[in-house]
């Protein structure tokens, strides 16, 4: 796996084309290069685990940067996010902080973005941790810090395939309104240094939103599932399970891809409904009040699987916060319980048929990890022989005993 250092500088070479170079806040790098005419930038932490890299000679600019991308949900990194922001805001940080990214004078992605936008604007870079998906998000400001949108500008083949899909996924969702749920406007797509680029507007999220509540995450999930036309189709002859197991036939010889058809292939051959999912609802994709949701991060919207998806990955990313293993023993019934609620009943899921459902989301989550190489890049839910499958073979059980005292 790369190191955080190379990572920093292959991002710096996208997203300024003379390049960016990593050096200290005592002059040294200035030293050594004429890099010293363009911007500095401040990875925060430090150089060896960047998570938001921000502008030094820009404290509004910096500070929001800092609440922006702040995740904010637990005490440790509510503090550590009033420290940062205390510290940018009172123009101590660039000297506490030791590392710079020095980028070069000429054009770069703040001029490519002020041109597209039509108006002057600061940038501050959210990286987040390794993984095959990661992507640079871009936190478009006024010089002043006020917040306009968000960009997103692949760096790789997955990446640009992503930030392709996000870009047609807003422009559908454009066209289908939901009655609670409020999604971003595509505000800018094209191209950057040979990469996909696309600029969505920023939604409401701060102080007054959190995160859903059990009523309102199902609320949410059943009016995405009615983006598309919702039908109960048998599993075996359904067009979701076809493409799936071809998924799984394009791993080829890894060793997961054959325990994973064969579970496929066991599942009791239920009626089902289908319609639309997210396809990434998570805490970090989803904000709300008690009457509307927020929802971001559409690259992986799909129009036909299983409904109920979304409430399963949900749930799954909430239980493993504090382990992988207990959490996932925990979602095995904290996920049935929530398909087995009246409000995914009134879509056509039945009590019979949910562990079914589980095992389909399993399977579906184990060929993405798989074909986008996730566990090379070290997600704590990608090594999927060491949870998934075991997970797996259980429900695949489960689903068996389910559907044999249907009725």
């Amino acid at each position: 796996m790369r190191t955080e250092t190379t990572y920093l500088t292959d991002l710096a070479a996208v997203l300024w084309p003379c390049g960016g170079l990593l050096g200290h806040g005592d002059g040294s790098m200035r030293r050594m290069a004429p890099l010293h005419r363009g911007n500095q930038y401040l990875p925060v932490p430090n150089a060896h685990n960047p998570r938001v890299i921000l502008p030094a000679g820009n404290r509004s600019a910096a500070t929001r940067g800092i609440t922006s991308f702040a995740q904010g949900h637990s005490l440790k990194e509510r503090l550590r996010t009033l420290l940062l922001t205390g510290a940018f805001a009172s123009g101590v940080a660039p000297l506490l902080l030791r590392d710079r990214l020095y980028v070069g004078a000429g054009p770069g992605i703040e001029h490519a973005l002020s041109t597209a936008l039509d108006r002057e604007l600061a940038i501050a870079i959210h990286v987040g941790p390794p993984r095959a998906n990661r992507k640079p998000v871009l936190l478009l400001l006024t010089p002043g810090g006020r917040t306009i949108g968000y960009a997103k500008v692949a760096v790789n083949e997955l990446t640009g395939r992503l930030v392709r899909a996000e870009t047609r996924a807003l422009r559908h969702l454009a066209e289908r309104p939901m009655r609670d749920v409020t999604v971003p406007r595509l505000l800018y797509d094209g191209e950057w240094n040979g990469q996909p680029l696309m600029v969505q507007e920023a939604l409401p999220v701060g102080d007054q939103t959190d995160r859903p509540t059990r009523r309102q995450l199902l609320r949410c999930v059943t009016q995405i599932v009615t983006l598309a036309p919702v039908r109960e189709r048998r599993l075996s002859v359904s067009p979701y399970r076809r493409a799936l197991d071809e998924r799984i036939a394009k791993l080829g010889s890894r060793p997961e891809a054959a325990p994973l058809r064969a579970a496929l292939h066991r599942l009791p051959d239920v009626h089902l409904p289908f319609g639309a999912w997210h396809g990434d609802l998570t805490r970090w994709n989803i904000a709300g009040t008690a009457r509307r949701s927020f929802v971001w991060d559409w690259e992986r919207l799909a129009m036909d699987a299983p409904a109920g998806f979304d409430a399963l990955h949900y749930d799954l990313n909430e239980c493993v916060q504090a382990g992988v293993h207990p959490g996932v023993h925990r979602w095995l019934d904290s996920g049935a319980r929530l398909l087995r609620d009246p409000l995914m009943a009134e879509h056509g899921l039945r009590p019979h048929t949910v562990s079914t459902v589980m095992a389909l989301y399993l399977i579906d989550l184990a060929t993405r990890y798989l074909q986008d190489r996730q566990a090379e890049s070290g997600g704590h839910l990608a090594s999927v022989d060491d949870w998934l499958l075991p997970a797996l073979e259980g429900l695949q059980e489960r689903a068996a005993h389910e559907a044999a005292h249907a009725g």
